[in-house]
């Protein structure tokens, strides 16, 4: 595997974690280092860690407190 794609795997512990569990990433990666891209999408959208994924679990997290600031001010 080049260095290059090494050192990009070994700077996210994301991609770390899911090359361990999905190993037939490596004979990819291995064979050419362009798969990468592609790698990063794969994990982005498997771990929901795309922009999209992040906007929706905010906007989760602003409605709860929302419930939670009318719930107690109702008591």
């Amino acid at each position: 595997m080049k260095d290059e794609v090494i050192y990009k795997l070994y700077a996210n512990e994301i991609y770390l974690d899911y090359l361990r569990k999905h190993p037939k990433w490596y004979f990819f990666l291995d064979q050419d280092p362009r798969y990468f891209s592609e790698f990063e999408k794969v994990v982005k959208k498997t771990m929901k860690t795309t922009t999209f994924d992040r906007l929706e679990s905010l906007k989760n997290q602003v409605n709860f407190a929302g419930a939670m600031i009318k719930y107690l001010a109702n008591h």
